[in-house]
């Protein structure tokens, strides 16, 4: 017997107190379990049936939860269908009902119960999707209940038509499961463990059988009318799915439903299923949906299936329900929908981890309905927001607060990928959402990279062959947008949709926040690791996006064109003194550097299109940049020649793109942040001298009427140095990374592998091993057009890094690098800058400083350093003369002392000892070699001897206070302002001196004949007694200064080196040079240098003799000269040289007929190959000799003698 129904309220009445309404449940539950009302009609039970009804048993105190669930969802649903008769159709003057806007008239489970004698065929699963994307803007709504009356009857298991998931037979491995149990079984039924499987999956509960929290009384009230629809569950699992959306979109859950993930509830009341109940009930009579009920569910075909069913209902709830109003909206319900189905899904993952073969079908159709409903959620199909392209993606916020795994995102793009819109409208609005956020979180105080961890999650997402998201992300409008303004770089960087992902910096000009919170807290060696760890993990998430980007064929090529334009538009990086406002800034540049050297890390030179950057529609720019041989005319000709057609770029392999960019980037990025930090550098330098200098001259002008001055002076200066000091403090996080460092030294690696390829000019096979001698290297056409940046690049790196810093980057110096650079220098006649070629030498002066390590060692022990380095350097110290730059002068000899460094240390090695002693032998470039040696000593040794003269006087006047005082402060600050030139030119000068004069040391004592050559012996006999004299002369006392160790100043370390020079170069023709010098030779001075050295025990008491008896000699020639050259005098012009008026001993003719000695004119084309006269270019082997006037010369001698000797 049916249960009695308990009175009901009339429909006005149903929205009174819930208080009312809970008594009615209590009602309900008073009733004795096996009390039936006499209305309900006889029926026949089968003998199954009978197993499963209730036995009558006496009245039980309490009820279990099962059947007070039970009895509840009897009684809504009898309510669903009794409430319409009992309430009046049209609401009451004095209190109307409610109306849900998102709610039509009627349910698509009353339509689609139908009476057929058809048994359901199994369909074949038909996607959702094409009826969506067909209509895009329709809302999908739940329909309520019709208003047929039907009476309550006890649930139970249907036996009419074969549902969706049940056939035959449902196989499991290889053993055969039956669709039913047989009757009397204790066992449950196929369809009864579907049932509950969708329960425990869709946590909702639809009849008695159910597990699930939430109460579906619009469901529960349809298998009341219709039991054999209780096991089609394609159309309860989406109808299920639907109220429950409905139910949370309402906030109408009672507590204790929908599990514990409401984080957005609002502070609605919460209504009872009663209530619900009656809303449904009265939105039918209002629309009159009880009478097209039974019309609607008789137009459908049995035969439609869950796809025309979906369809229909679509439609129909477009044309039946009201559009909400937007201001009625709660956006936080859509939050608790998509939590729920969050948990539904879950449901379902952890039921698949069971992996029983016989609820697979059940477990897929679950899935489907599931992401069906996601979609519908997400685009906004349920309740229209006329503003979701203005909010925030709930996906994306769910995202942020980690509900949404990365599984559930994978299955998503899977089921959605296939229709654009429904895919574009959800995870473009996700796109969007990160874009938005990660321009908020660019500049803060600590690095924040929740919006790149998300996009990697995404973009990753694969789907077959393609990534899905990967397209999305080029197809969004700023992906690549359209340059508007004339800031072409900057304007890419800030628009672009990559742009705010790749801007995250920790330089201080481009992150205020970070800048001031390490001025607060100082930045130590801990926290720069973390802040570099955190860098370096951005970096590598990002390369994981652009990794994902490029290798999805499809969205690839925009992707490189996107890196190449932001490249292009930054070319002007690299000019000096660029405005840094109109251009992408350091942090940018260099992030997108390192995402690029993690995705060329594995590619191989051998795949790589050496001539690509030559194209005129490739993706390099080189075409301002200064070539290493080729000007600009040259250049042109070359690509008109071998280079006039375009490449097409879909034909050109990804490692060669990604290769060029990756080159390209480090020129634009890390070099011009590293000229920056530079600047910075020298700028604070400068600024703490200034501040020293008026703190050391303070007592001189605090008491004058430049006292303001100078204090307002001071105070500006402190305030910019601390602010450089923070901005390079900010820098050196980021430009001083070990691992950066270490990536950029392997990725160079590559480049001077493919460097050498070039220098040979023969195509890239694998590790490069040499072929051709060095000095048989001849320019090729395409080497000639290289950039010149591409050796220059790499020399700036490697100075920066060993001069700044703290980590030895030594470790990642191969011998690719190695074979480089000495390549280079060995082979500088083919690179035209001699600048360059001064940077790669610098190079190796750096590398042989000691103490001894693996890059020196292996540098050394190269075979081009044994066999050609020698010769190279010597020519090179020679072509560094003359550089074309108007600061030529002073920048040869900091060129020539790193050259001279590395023969000292080359000096120490015996092979490289002897490769310079036999290049004394051969040729001529030793004795221009050892020529510009004596200018250069000459030069430093007289600069700095005059520096110090300056500097002793200066002081003596200091230190003399009644001289002081009779001058002006005017005066005092000039006197001051020179001392401290004079100090820092002397220091140069002598650091410069020392070392060219230790070169002149250690070569005289292993090589003395190209020394006594004529167009050497005089000029460095020369040199050595001038500079003996002001050492050792009456006037070496004005050479003492305070603290010379400030300056670098030992005197008797020089005096000691030029006694052994003289001793090195002990022989009868080095006595006549000494003896010619009439301008600065003495016997006693030198015999007053010998006392000293005698005396402070610089040297033995026998090399002190020896210096004696040579100078001795010397002395006893110089009497003798005098003699003769008071003879000499009388002689004819034509005898003599035009040059120097002196007597010509071997006379040769110029190609301008002009005669000279050969010694003189030989001297000077040491110097210049050029005609002293005329200015013409003129070599040694263009002279020819006067045979005739030698003979002449020689017999006026003769005839001089003889009368001398007659005499």
């Amino acid at each position: 017997m049916p249960e009695e129904e308990p009175p009901q309220k009339p429909m006005d009445e149903g929205e009174d107190d819930e208080q009312e309404q809970e008594q009615e449940l209590e009602g309900d539950q008073e009733q004795p379990l096996g009390e039936q009302p006499q209305q309900q009609p006889h029926q026949e039970n089968t003998p199954e049936e009978q197993s499963q009804l209730p036995v009558e048993s006496p009245v039980v105190p309490e009820l279990t939860a099962e059947e007070m669930r039970a009895r509840r969802l009897r009684t809504l649903a009898a309510r669903s269908v009794v409430q319409p008769v009992l309430s009046p159709l049209a609401p009451s003057p004095e209190k109307a009902p409610r109306k849900q806007a998102n709610v039509s008239g009627e349910s698509r489970l009353v339509r689609e119960a139908i009476p057929s004698d058809k048994e359901v065929i199994n369909p074949a699963p038909v996607s959702a999707w094409p009826e969506l994307s067909g209509k895009p803007d329709m809302d999908v709504e739940m329909k309520s209940v019709s208003s047929t009356v039907v009476q309550d009857v006890e649930m139970r298991p249907a036996a009419g038509p074969k549902t969706v998931l049940q056939s035959s037979k449902i196989t499991s491995g290889n053993q055969e499961v039956p669709a039913r149990a047989p009757a009397g079984s204790p066992t449950k039924t196929v369809d009864e463990q579907y049932e509950q499987l969708f329960s425990r999956l869709l946590d909702a509960t639809w009849n008695e059988f159910g597990s699930g929290s939430i109460i579906c009384a619009q469901s529960a009230s349809f298998l009341e009318q219709q039991p054999d629809r209780r096991f089609d569950f394609e159309c309860i699992v989406s109808n299920v799915l639907m109220e429950a959306a409905l139910k949370i979109y309402n906030d109408e859950l009672n507590e204790g439903e929908g599990g514990d993930d409401k984080e957005f509830s609002s502070a609605k009341k919460i209504k009872s299923d009663d209530t619900e109940v009656q809303e449904i009930l009265a939105n039918v009579v209002a629309t009159g949906g009880g009478a097209a009920s039974s019309e609607e569910a008789a137009a459908v075909a049995p035969g439609e299936g869950a796809a025309g069913q979906v369809e229909a209902t679509t439609s129909e709830a477009a044309a039946a329900c009201p559009t909400p109003s937007v201001l009625n909206i709660v956006t936080t319900t859509k939050h608790n929908v998509m939590l729920y189905l969050l948990r539904c899904y879950r449901n379902y993952q952890d039921e698949c981890c069971q992996k029983t073969a016989k609820n697979q079908p059940a477990l897929q159709l679950a899935f489907e309905q599931v992401m069906r409903m996601c979609v519908l959620v997400l685009t906004d199909r349920i309740h229209q927001n006329l503003n979701g392209h203005m909010d925030q993606s709930t996906l994306l916020e769910l995202m942020y607060m980690d509900k949404v795994s990365q599984s559930f995102l994978v299955d998503l793009v899977s089921h959605t990928h296939q229709d654009r819109d429904a895919f574009d409208a959800i995870f473009g609005q996700v796109l969007r959402g990160l874009f938005a956020g990660m321009q908020r979180n660019i500049c803060t105080s600590k690095i924040n990279v929740t919006q790149i961890d998300w996009l990697a999650h995404l973009v990753i997402i694969k789907v077959g062959n393609v990534r899905p998201i990967a397209d999305l992300v080029v197809r969004q409008p700023n992906f690549l947008p359209p340059i508007c303004t004339k800031i072409s770089g900057r304007e890419i960087v800030k628009c672009s949709f990559l742009g705010p992902f790749l801007s995250v910096s920790l330089f201080a000009e481009e992150n205020m926040k970070f800048a001031e919170y390490s001025s607060k807290n100082k930045v130590e060696d801990t926290a720069s690791s973390r802040l570099r760890w955190e860098l370096h993990s951005m970096r590598t998430e990002m390369h994981s996006v652009l990794h994902s980007l490029c290798v999805n064929a499809s969205s690839r090529p925009k992707t490189l064109e996107y890196i190449g334009k932001i490249l292009r538009y930054n070319d002007r990086r690299v000019q000096f003194a660029s405005d840094e406002k109109l251009l992408a800034r350091d942090g940018f540049v260099i992030n997108l550097m390192s995402v690029l050297q993690q995705l060329a890390v594995k590619i191989k030179l051998d795949r790589i299109d050496p001539n690509f950057h030559y194209y005129p529609n490739s993706l390099i720019n080189i075409e301002q940049d200064t070539k290493i041989r080729y000007n600009d005319e040259e250049y042109r000709n070359f690509l008109a020649r071998d280079f006039a057609q375009p490449v097409q770029l879909e034909k050109v392999n990804f490692q060669t793109q990604c290769w060029f960019l990756t080159l390209q980037a480090h020129h634009l990025g890390y070099l011009p942040a590293i000229q920056r930090y530079r600047q910075k550098v020298r700028a604070i330098k400068e600024l703490q001298k200034l501040i020293d200098e008026l703190d050391r001259t303070k007592p001189h002008w605090v008491n004058s009427r430049y006292a303001s001055r100078n204090n307002q002076f001071k105070e500006r200066w402190e305030k910019q140095m601390r602010k450089l000091t923070r901005s390079k403090t900010c820098s050196e996080i980021t430009l001083l990374d070990p691992a950066l460092l270490q990536r950029c030294t392997e990725f160079y690696s590559t480049v001077c592998e493919f460097m050498l390829y070039q220098f040979e000019g023969r195509p890239i096979e694998g590790p490069f091993i040499s072929k051709m001698p060095v000095q048989q290297l001849k320019a090729s056409d395409a080497f000639s057009a290289l950039p010149e940046w591409y050796i220059d690049d790499i020399a700036e790196f490697i100075l920066f890094t060993m001069q700044h810093a703290n980590v030895d980057i030594r470790q990642g110096i191969d011998h690719s690098i190695i074979t480089w650079l000495l390549t280079c220098v060995c082979a500088s006649h083919l690179i035209k800058n001699p600048y360059v070629t001064a940077k790669l030498v610098e190079v190796m002066f750096v590398f042989s400083l000691k103490p001894t390590n693996s890059v020196n060692t292996a540098m050394w022990n190269h075979e081009l350093a044994q066999n050609a380095l020698v010769s190279a350097l010597m020519r090179f110290y020679v072509d560094v003369e003359t550089t074309g730059q108007s600061t030529e002068f002073y920048d040869k000899f900091t060129i020539r002392y790193h050259i001279s460094h590395l023969f000292k240390s080359m000096w120490e090695n015996p092979i490289h000892r002897q490769a310079v002693i036999c290049e004394s032998r051969v040729g001529n470039q030793f004795v221009k070699f050892v020529n510009m040696l004596m200018n250069d000593t000459t030069f430093l040794l007289d600069e700095c001897l005059e520096n110090l003269k300056r500097i002793h006087q200066t002081q003596q006047l200091l230190s003399d206070k009644a001289n002081l005082s009779k001058m002006t402060t005017e005066q005092q600050q000039s006197r001051l302002t020179q001392l401290a030139t004079d100090e820092r030119q002397c220091r140069s000068y002598l650091t410069l001196a020392r070392e060219t004069v230790d070169l002149f040391h250690y070569l005289t004592s292993d090589i003395k004949e190209p020394f006594m050559r004529a167009e050497l012996v005089d000029r460095l006999s020369s040199m050595l007694n001038f500079n003996l004299k002001q050492l050792a002369g009456p006037k070496c006392n004005d050479l003492k200064v305070k603290n010379p160790a400030k300056y670098g100043w030992e005197p008797r370390s020089l005096l000691a080196q030029i006694f052994d020079i003289y001793l090195h170069l002990d022989c009868d023709r080095f006595a006549e040079a000494l003896a010619a010098d009439e301008r600065s030779f003495d016997v006693q001075i030198c015999n007053e240098a010998a006392s000293r050295i005698n005396r402070l025990s610089l040297r033995s008491a026998v090399e002190v003799e020896r210096f004696k008896a040579l100078t001795q000699r010397a002395h006893e020639i110089y009497i003798t000269n005098q003699q003769t050259e008071d003879e000499c005098a009388d002689a004819p012009d034509e005898f003599k040289d035009p040059l120097m008026d002196t007597l010509m001993s071997d006379p040769v003719v110029l190609p301008s007929g002009t005669v000279m000695d050969r010694a003189i004119i030989t001297r000077h084309l040491l110097n210049s190959c050029t005609d002293p006269f005329n200015r013409q270019h003129l070599t040694e082997d263009m002279l020819v000799p006067n045979i005739e006037l030698k003979q002449r010369i020689e017999a006026w001698r003769r005839e001089q003698s003889g009368k001398r000797n007659q005499s």
